[in-house]
């Protein structure tokens, strides 16, 4: 939604029509558009979010592009999920879901569970390995399961399920010599069965586990995120890399702190994406052994959607990192191996809210790009927002943020915007 570079005016306008909770009808429905608007070095507008939606009891039908984040982690300050984090542009998808964690009545409410199933629209890529140069579209399929054990009853809440996307498409064209149908590369693709020892589509997900605990004033959440890969022609199960994170926040947000400086929230994360390293390989064999994470050796684009990636923002797109590092023309992202820590702050002071974030990372490219030496990098970013009384509490906002490192050019921001959100009756 941002741009790259130059002096710009972005606006974001959304309506929304949301579910009443209080409603005692079994089916309702929702809708929600969000337009972005930008102007600088040149003009841009297009939808983020663009859908309908439909909920029975649990249950959600969804149509339409929709932003979302998939897996257990902090929505709020994270460096992003590991899977899907929302850094790239909503595509068109349908999807049925169990959209918030839903009580099992016949547990007395012990154990709760949400999940999702859904397939969207991608670009159109360039083809590294197959019968053809290019197919005109691809496709992400996504499904997700989480089960929570206890409820807001109990201090310790225990959380834990997996997520799987894959992307695929054109194998008819890929691998004539099979004769797939569109039906039966999608079911080999949701199943994950194998063709002549190979996987149809690329593959990537997590498995999740977390927890929570409730005191008198605080709450704590930590998390962790570890990644399985199955792309085409190799098979990874690597449990050493992966996201771990840890939340602390208040049990309500501080606004009005007068001349008091209150921490809010804070959260820290680390990330390793370094190993890489399938310690029990297809078939013995050593091309099996090493990962390339977010890449794919079917399909150029790799795991992203107008040219952003679905993954891990930390991992970006070759086109964003610096001109004198390593790159292969067959890759979406030069930088996969990555160690790094994350950190966010959030708190209030003069009846401000300020948030801080912070990432340092070290970079060694891909195993086919790798960097001659590491490519350390530091990236800030802070944040202030004020309610102002006299403007029927309108929202002001500013930020700086900064880049400056070996991976990506050095850079400096700054905004200031103003903000204004309600009900309409």
């Amino acid at each position: 939604m941002i741009p790259l570079n130059g002096t710009f005016a972005n606006g974001q306008f959304a309506l929304n029509k949301i579910y009443n909770p209080s409603n005692p009808r079994a089916f309702q429905w929702s809708a929600g558009v969000e337009l972005i608007t930008n102007y600088g070095n040149k003009a841009d507008v297009f939808f983020t979010d663009l859908f309908v939606a439909g909920k029975a009891g649990p249950v959600e039908l969804m149509v339409g592009q929709k932003k979302n984040m998939t897996g257990l982690v902090d929505s709020l300050m994270t460096s992003g999920s590991l899977a899907v984090s929302g850094n790239s542009r909503p595509m068109p998808r349908v999807q049925i879901s169990i959209p918030d964690f839903f009580p099992l009545a016949f547990t007395n409410d012990f154990l709760a569970v949400k999940a999702s199933y859904s397939d969207g629209i991608l670009d159109g890529s360039r083809i590294v390995y197959g019968s053809t140069d290019y197919v005109s579209s691809t496709y992400l399929h996504q499904k997700s399961f989480y089960l929570r054990i206890g409820n807001h009853r109990n201090k310790i809440n225990i959380l834990t399920g997996f997520n799987h996307q894959a992307i695929w498409g054109g194998e008819d064209q890929i691998m004539p010599v099979y004769n797939l149908t569109r039906s039966k590369a999608y079911w080999h693709v949701i199943t994950g069965k194998t063709l002549d020892y190979k996987k149809i589509g690329t593959h990537f997900g997590t498995i999740d586990l977390a927890a929570t605990y409730k005191d008198r004033n605080w709450n704590y959440y930590i998390y962790r995120q570890n990644i399985y890969e199955t792309g085409s022609l190799f098979k990874i199960n690597n449990f050493s890399d992966g996201l771990n994170g840890i939340k602390i926040q208040r049990n309500s947000q501080i606004y009005k702190s007068g001349n008091h400086f209150i921490i809010n929230s804070f959260l820290v994360e680390f990330l390793s994406t370094q190993n890489q390293t399938n310690t029990n390989p297809d078939f013995g064999l050593l091309i099996f052994e090493k990962g390339n994470y977010f890449n794919s050796l079917i399909y150029s684009n790799g795991w992203s959607y107008k040219n952003r990636g679905i993954g891990t923002p930390l991992s970006p797109s070759k086109n964003l990192t610096n001109e004198n590092l390593p790159k292969s023309g067959t890759e979406f992202t030069n930088n996969n191996r990555i160690t790094a820590v994350h950190s966010g702050v959030s708190a209030s002071w003069l009846n401000t809210v300020i948030t801080v974030r912070a990432t340092y990372s070290v970079n060694k490219g891909t195993y086919i790009s790798p960097f001659s030496n590491n490519s350390n990098q530091v990236s800030l970013g802070l944040n202030a927002e004020k309610r102002i009384k006299q403007l029927n509490y309108t929202t002001v906002t500013a930020g700086l943020y900064s880049d400056f490192g070996k991976l990506y050019p050095n850079a400096t921001s700054f905004t200031i915007g103003v903000r204004r959100s309600g009900y309409i009756n």
